[in-house]
């Protein structure tokens, strides 16, 4: 097509792609190639773009152009509440990726139930709900038993044991999904507001157990009905990421439990409150957590300082804490597996297996190209 013959478009449908990454037009021009001025007249609707600006378009904005052709701009659902700890400045604002992260999430959930409907399998109906007037502590004891998370407890591996959390929280009605959050500190979210929650905690860059603290993190946010994105701050200002926060650490550290420890006995008589760090690593193996956690519920019985557990926090809440020193490259398959759950890959290749979908198919719902496909199967029967 002749790049002088301009394509007929409504003009809001750009407007709307482009906010709809947060994007500002000095960010879209430096992108496309496009002039300020040139961009400012395509979104008036004074010109029409050509084929190669709407190539870009599509490019920068993570929109088909079949979506850009569209006769007005799709009605799209919110992204979570911002409940991070940031400059009030800040908050509500998002880069790209994390705004792509959660419209994945929505994508995935959307192709599992899908999957679901395809096999004739209904998807379990969450009706739990609690209140933030609620003790976590009672809540999170109900949801201990409901779950049988005591079971979980005896696994020994900390990877296995956070696809078993996972596992069970998805048998509520849930859908969990690994996904890429390399931005504006984001540790995982929750979505209330579609046909069925979905929570996404950050595949890379963490250790599990601190994916499994932000797993029953988000579960909270659930039960509330409240969707948030979270960072799981030290000191957290919005009332319901403290009972989140809450919620999570007695979930996986019940108080009685842990005040019935040996060690913890041994240090309270000794009138001890600066813990060793192998003591810490101990507790936290116990309980799937890391010693951070484990600082938390000491703190909150009185069994360490504020100082103490401020320090190790600021030295182990990093990205970098936990990871493998010689990281690993790509590898596709895995992180398949890892973003979508065993769930969704089994239920997959179940329904390929049955010939209820092609090859083809199968691909797309894996999200790897067909060369990927016998590893995927291997992974997932590891």
């Amino acid at each position: 097509m002749n790049n002088n013959i301009h394509i007929n478009i409504n003009h809001e449908v750009l407007v709307w792609a482009r906010e709809s990454l947060a994007l500002n037009r000095a960010q879209t021009s430096e992108s496309t190639g496009i002039s300020p001025k040139r961009l400012v007249q395509l979104e008036s609707g004074e010109r029409h773009p050509n084929l190669e600006e709407l190539k870009a378009f599509s490019k920068i904005y993570k929109r088909t152009i079949a979506t850009l052709l569209l006769n007005e701009p799709p009605k799209e659902k919110p992204l979570p509440q911002d409940r991070r700890t940031v400059d009030s400045k800040e908050l509500g604002h998002f880069h790209e990726k994390t705004i792509m992260a959660v419209r994945k999430a929505r994508a995935l959930a959307q192709s599992f139930i899908e999957l679901r409907e395809e096999m004739g399998i209904p998807f379990p109906k969450f009706n739990l709900s609690v209140s933030i007037q609620d003790d976590p502590q009672e809540i999170a004891e109900k949801i201990r038993r409901l779950l049988h998370l005591n079971e979980i407890r005896e696994i020994d591996n900390i990877r296995i044991a956070l696809e078993a959390y996972i596992e069970r929280i998805e048998s509520m009605g849930v859908t969990v999904f690994q996904l890429s959050l390399t931005q504006d500190n984001v540790r995982g979210f929750a979505i209330v507001d579609d046909i069925i929650p979905i929570i996404g905690i950050k595949r890379g860059g963490e250790p599990p157990h601190s994916k499994i603290f932000t797993l029953f993190h988000e579960l909270g946010h659930i039960l509330l009905n409240e969707g948030a994105i979270s960072d799981l701050s030290l000191n957290p200002t919005w009332v319901l990421e403290k009972w989140c926060n809450a919620f999570a650490a007695e979930v996986l550290v019940p108080t009685s439990e842990l005040l019935q420890m040996r060690i913890l006995q041994e240090y309270q008589t000794q009138g001890q409150k600066i813990w060793a760090k192998k003591d810490l690593v101990d507790l936290a193996n116990h309980f799937h957590v890391g010693p951070l956690a484990i600082l938390r519920s000491l703190l909150e019985n009185g069994l360490t300082t504020k100082d103490f557990y401020k320090e190790k926090h600021e030295k182990w809440n990093k990205p970098q804490f936990g990871r493998a020193k010689n990281p690993e490259g790509r590898n596709l398959a895995k992180e398949a597996v890892q973003e979508k759950g065993r769930s969704f890959i089994g239920l997959a290749f179940k329904a390929y297996d049955q010939n209820r979908i092609n090859l083809k198919d199968l691909s797309d719902f894996l999200g790897v190209k067909l060369s990927y496909i016998p590893k995927t199967r291997q992974l997932l029967n590891a």
